[in-house]
């Protein structure tokens, strides 16, 4: 490690051994305490402290201080998280858990839900955050209470409910790249018993990050982003609440253009060498590429109350729409160009009842039912090498293939009160899941009239039932700590490579996690402290396998994963809040005799063994930490003196473990303006300061050619908001 790297690795350290080191002054200056915060990772309201689940729960406040605009954003703050961008489409790792393989009827094992509604596309995950209310990300298996069971975690976004109270807010950004964006969120009373809001965020930018030296234009530029969202809140009486939701949301950008790694030459046949190109965000491509989304959905939520129970129905349907332009080949030679059109659609139902008193036993129960469909329309590739196996008037292959999952599961979980400083929750669920894989492949050639057919696909499903269970112990050990261990099991079914149809089906992972944590608020709850150590047998993993202009997925044996992390906040004083977090992380793979490598003389991919290779996206080290200094004016006003650091200490994108991110540390300063009143507020915002160059994907396609993505680059702006309560 270089001497750039050894800094960032003592800045990181510092960084974090230095917010304890501020607790007597905080101690003495004043009584700043901590705020409460209150959370929904038992499918009940219930203080973070008392939950014995290792959660990360961001309020909205926290995501403005941070500087967090997405979801991608949320592995500044949380320690063992990684969400990135592969192509244009969100993937994300949760403890060394998760996969960059993308495509219709692929969920990933780090679940997403939106207001409580599970988010299946994968295409439709890069969220821009408006209107939220907090972010919940739940850490391990989630195999009992969640709609879709997840092997590696969850992430829980919560939008605000609109009120009798009326409220409007909204904000204007632009930064060094032409980057205009805009959020408007209006909300309040409608009649007596209604109240309704409206989110709107919209976005442009003029720049790219960077250009295609092929062409001159630029690349990793937003042409738009638009997402509206609406909800409804019908409160008839104390005993009812009724919540519909609607959001809409367009976009069209360049993100999904690759490079060739550097260092790497194109697979024999591609044609010429291509030029080295100017920077990490520069392209060299023979076209321009292009991601188009639109996508939506609607949900009905209804809340009862029945006497001592609670009765919930959750109903949603999503609907969504994606085309992917690009260059496959990163050369300026036409060889081989992929158009992908995903469509995907869910529906899902779940019925919930629980019990309403804090008595000594409470429980929830229930039933969720889920169908999805996902199909390529087609997935097309074009080029040289349609040619070159088709014949020189062969222009376009077309396979057309279809996947539709049905599920449906039961639940239930329960806590006894065994003392009154302890309880134990027990949980299970049983997952019946059937996969159904259907299609076709045509190709067009300017000698014939028409498409001609080159085969179909014939219908072929596969089941899959599955128990998965929870056992938690959890002490009070005085009113400021609780401790906890579990032991979770997290089921994730097997199915079909949609995109490569001909592949044999993969099978379900599984995993079982043994966790002991704790959580505590000391100081006068001036400081918040709470940390776990785990430990995952995780087996028949699920790893991406890349093919030419697709993904799918193959299965690994075993691997063991294990860790500690810890996370902290500190009202040092009034008028300085620090918050840190840590992670270390062991993740191998036990057996994997049949990963992909990466061979030479010639160049290609053949199956190798990666037993004791390091999972992909799982850094050994990872620290965070945040600062807000907040500077009251005579006026009234305040400043908020704003500071993030993420180290992190280098990773490997692929099992083979040929190409490894190095360590790296992305800085992020800010300082905001608060008017008095607290309607208005300016800020000045500097991202990735030091624009390290970070990779966001890598992946070794069929042919042995190696293609790289990066994370933004340093940006700055201004960001002017209001907020009318």
């Amino acid at each position: 490690m270089n001497s750039r790297y050894n800094t960032h690795v003592r800045l990181a350290v510092a960084a974090t051994l230095a917010l304890p080191m501020i607790t007597l002054a905080g101690e003495a200056a004043d009584g700043a305490v901590l705020d409460e915060v209150v959370v929904t990772a038992q499918k009940r309201s219930q203080n973070i402290q008392d939950v014995p689940i290792a959660v990360t729960a961001v309020d909205s406040e926290a995501v403005l201080n941070a500087g967090i605009v997405n979801i991608q954003d949320l592995g500044q703050i949380v320690p063992t998280l990684t969400v990135s961008n592969a192509v244009g489409i969100g993937f994300s790792y949760l403890r060394g858990i998760g996969t960059t393989a993308i495509g219709p009827g692929i969920e990933y094992p780090v679940s997403m839900y939106m207001d409580g509604v599970y988010l299946a596309s994968t295409t439709a995950t890069l969220l821009d955050f408006g209107n939220i209310d907090r972010v919940e990300v739940l850490k391990g298996p989630q195999g009992t209470l969640f709609g879709r069971n997840a092997t590696g975690g969850l992430i829980g976004i919560f939008t605000r409910d609109p009120t009798q109270e009326f409220r409007s807010s909204g904000d204007v950004s632009f930064d060094n790249y032409q980057t205009a964006k805009a959020k408007l969120y209006v909300g309040g009373g409608v009649t007596e018993n209604l109240a309704a809001d409206i989110s709107v965020n919209a976005g442009t930018q003029g720049e790219g990050w960077g250009e295609n030296l092929v062409t001159g234009n630029d690349v990793f530029r937003n042409r738009h982003n638009i997402t509206a969202r609406s909800k409804w809140v019908y409160t008839p009486g104390d005993a009812t609440k009724l919540t519909l939701i609607g959001d809409f949301t367009d976009f069209k950008h360049s993100s999904n253009g690759q490079r060739l790694y550097p260092g790497t030459l194109p697979a024999p046949g591609y044609g010429a060498a291509p030029q080295p190109a100017h920077g990490a965000w520069d392209i060299i491509a023979d076209v321009d590429p292009v991601f188009t989304n639109t996508s939506g959905g609607v949900s009905l939520k209804l809340e009862q109350e029945v006497g001592s129970l609670n009765m919930m129905s959750l109903t949603a349907y999503r609907d969504s729409e994606s085309t992917l332009f690009w260059d496959v080949d990163f050369t300026e030679v036409p060889w081989l160009i992929g158009d992908l059109v995903d469509a995907e659609s869910q529906f899902s139902q779940e019925l919930q009842l629980s019990s309403a008193s804090d008595g000594p036993f409470n429980w929830t129960a229930g039933v969720y039912y889920f169908r999805a469909i996902g199909e390529y329309k087609p997935t097309a590739i074009e080029g040289n090498l349609v040619r070159a196996i088709f014949g020189p008037t062969a222009q376009r292959l077309e396979p057309f293939n279809k996947q539709v999952s049905d599920a449906i599961a039961g639940f239930a979980q329960g806590t006894f009160t065994l003392s009154p400083s302890t309880n134990l929750t027990t949980g299970i669920r049983y997952s019946s899941e059937k996969r159904t894989l259907s299609g076709s492949t045509f190709l067009y050639d300017s000698a014939v009239s028409g498409p001609i057919s080159l085969g179909t696909t014939p219908k072929k499903s596969l089941k899959f039932k599955k128990p998965t269970y929870r056992i938690a112990l959890d002490h009070q050990f005085n009113d400021d700590v609780m401790g906890y261990v579990s032991w979770n099991t997290g089921f994730k079914s097997g199915g079909w490579n949609t995109q490569q149809a001909a592949d044999p089906s993969f099978k379900p992972e599984f995993v079982k996690s043994y966790e002991a944590g704790f959580k505590s608020d000391l100081l006068g709850r001036r400081l918040r402290f709470n940390g776990a150590a785990f430990y995952y047998d995780y087996s028949n993993i699920q790893v991406q396998k890349v093919g030419t202009a697709n993904t799918g997925i193959i299965n690994g044996a075993a691997a063991t994963i294990k860790g500690v992390e810890a996370e902290l906040q500190l009202a040092a004083t009034d008028n300085l809040l620090l918050s840190g977090g840590m992670a270390w992380l062991h993740s191998r793979f036990d057996t994997f005799t049949n990963a992909p490598f990466r061979q030479t003389n010639p160049v290609r991919v053949e199956p190798g063994d990666a037993s004791g290779n390091v999972i992909p996206f799982s850094p050994e080290f990872q620290v965070m930490a945040n600062a807000d200094y907040t500077r009251p004016l005579v006026s009234g006003a305040e400043l908020h003196f704003l500071a993030s650091l993420q180290y992190n200490d280098g990773m490997y994108y692929e099992a083979d473990n040929q190409l490894r991110q190095k360590g790296y540390a992305k800085v992020n300063l800010g300082v905001r303006w608060d008017a008095a009143d607290g309607r208005y507020n300016v800020k000045l915002w500097a991202n990735n300061l030091t624009n390290e160059e970070v990779v966001s994907y890598s992946s070794t396609i069929g042919d042995g050619t190696r293609n790289v993505t990066y994370q933004p680059p340093r940006t700055y702006g201004i960001t002017v908001g209001y907020d009318f309560k």
